[in-house]
């Protein structure tokens, strides 16, 4: 009998409590949105602590709509924070936000990466203009190791372009430089960047550098770009240009370069799609003027290398080009695997009669002009005989033509008076780019796939009148892509 007298006074006593056990529990509804992408985030973790007991935790993922749902939570205050690799992007850390649950009352909570405006605001404490709105952000580290207090620089190079009409139509080029130090963990922004431009990327550290990377800047106007520094030697080359023309070689002035060179080294294997090995294919180090040819079985081998991030270019005829990045010289970095795929060929004839179709006006006073002045010419089939991977590529082997490696780009350079290199006019499309800004960089303004005729003028031999400009004795380049009129 007493035992049934506790046992019912236990079922009374539980059944007072539980409801009030139950309306102590609260529940949060939320939604989590990226304002950048103008769309919900998807699989973000977000994560709750209890303010008065941090061992206190839940955790839950967004669904593809963003939103989120978390049930029995004991009364208080919690702190939500939200993950994901698009804050990191960013350059974010992460979303907080606290929330308080009471009873069995249902919450609900909403948080949102910022808009650009506010982000480049609080990142770059200046409010953005309408041209230079974003900012690129990263980590500079050493190979092997994060960089220490004073890690280094980061300087950035890009192009503005500006139409002008004040005494003829035309293009300028107005380059930009930017160099930002590195904070003591490495980390670094760099604000003003143009928002879905390409910006030439590399890190400093002391006489090391990394190569020059190139980084596309998103319409949004945010990146983020980390580098690896390395031990660098530079080693001084004279060379000299040699003529094909009937200028002869010894008015070609020698030359003082600079190459790059280091202790790293690099191998790999390239194939097609399917798997089998591509022999002759070439690879290339950008800034490092060093090739290798791949054998038999696709491997290739590079050696004396600079350590950092540096950008590879792997290509071979009939396949497109691979470009990636990688830290030479870090241990996890033994073997590269390349796969290129197979471009389909057209015949010669066929793509010809494909490309006169597209600018026959243009072509036809083209044809015209080679018959007519002494310049130097590629038309639409030498060009498809060519297959050349970049716009320089065209360039290389015309009589009076003189390609100059920089730091940043390719230039384009004439045989000018006493064999002296000089900047020409470019004509891209009928439409002159300013010399003065230019500087014979091609690659900035055309892609090589893009390009159907190429004429070439020296100031020796003169230009045709369309072209002719008083300014400029130096000669005159002209190429026509598929755009024409």
């Amino acid at each position: 009998m007493v035992y049934l007298m506790k046992a019912c006074g236990l079922l009374v006593a539980l059944a007072i409590a539980l409801p009030v056990r139950v309306a102590a529990q609260g529940r949060i509804i939320g939604s989590v949105h990226d304002s950048v992408a103008a769309k919900p985030l998807a699989s973000a973790l977000v994560q709750l602590a209890l303010v008065s007991d941090p061992s206190v935790s839940r955790s839950v993922r967004t669904d593809a709509s963003g939103r989120f749902r978390l049930d029995s939570l004991p009364n208080g205050t919690w702190v939500v924070a939200v993950m994901h690799p698009r804050l990191d992007s960013l350059g974010i850390e992460q979303l907080m936000r606290t929330v308080s649950t009471h009873g069995g009352w249902e919450q609900p909570l909403s948080l949102a990466i910022p808009s650009v405006r506010t982000l480049v605001e609080r990142v770059c404490d200046a409010a953005p203009t309408s041209d230079t709105s974003g900012y690129l952000h990263g980590r500079l580290r050493s190979i092997g190791g994060e960089s220490g207090p004073g890690a280094g620089q980061v300087e950035l190079q890009w192009v503005d372009l500006s139409l002008e009409v004040a005494n003829t139509v035309g293009t300028r080029r107005i380059p930009r430089r930017l160099l930002v130090a590195t904070r003591d963990d490495g980390s670094f922004v760099a604000c003003g960047v143009p928002p879905g431009g390409t910006v030439r990327v590399r890190g400093i550290r002391g006489t090391d550098t990394t190569g020059i990377v190139e980084t596309v800047i998103p319409d949004h106007g945010i990146a983020r770009r980390d580098l690896a520094v390395g031990p660098v030697r530079h080693i001084a080359v004279t060379s000299t240009t040699a003529a094909t023309d009937s200028v002869s070689s010894d008015s070609m002035p020698a030359t003082e370069q600079w190459q790059r060179r280091g202790s790293g080294m690099l191998q790999g294997r390239i194939a097609s799609s399917d798997g089998a090995p591509i022999p002759n294919a070439s690879v290339v180090i950008r800034g490092v003027d060093l090739t290798a040819r791949t054998d038999s079985s696709g491997r290739w081998q590079l050696r004396d290398l600079p350590q950092g991030t540096h950008t590879i270019e792997a290509r071979a005829l009939g396949y497109r080009a691979e470009q990636m990045l990688i830290d030479i010289g870090d241990p996890s970095v033994e073997a590269l695997q390349t796969s290129l795929e197979r471009v389909v060929a057209l015949d010669t004839v066929r793509t010809r009669a494909m490309r006169e179709t597209m600018f026959v006006p243009e072509l036809r006073a083209f044809e015209q002009r080679r018959r007519q002045y002494p310049g130097y010419f590629r038309g639409p089939a030498e060009l498809d005989q060519m297959q050349p991977f970049d716009a320089a590529d065209i360039f290389r082997s015309m009589p009076s033509v003189r390609v100059e490696y920089g730091r940043y780009n390719t230039a384009i350079k004439l045989r000018g008076k006493a064999g002296i290199p000089c900047t020409p006019d470019i004509y891209l499309d009928q439409m002159r780019i300013t010399p003065s800004m230019s500087e014979g960089v091609i690659d900035d303004w055309v892609f090589a796939r893009a390009i159907r005729a190429v004429e070439v003028y020296s100031g020796v031999t003169g230009p045709p009148a369309e072209f002719a400009s008083v300014f400029n004795e130096c000669g005159v380049i002209v190429i026509w892509t598929a755009r024409g009129r």
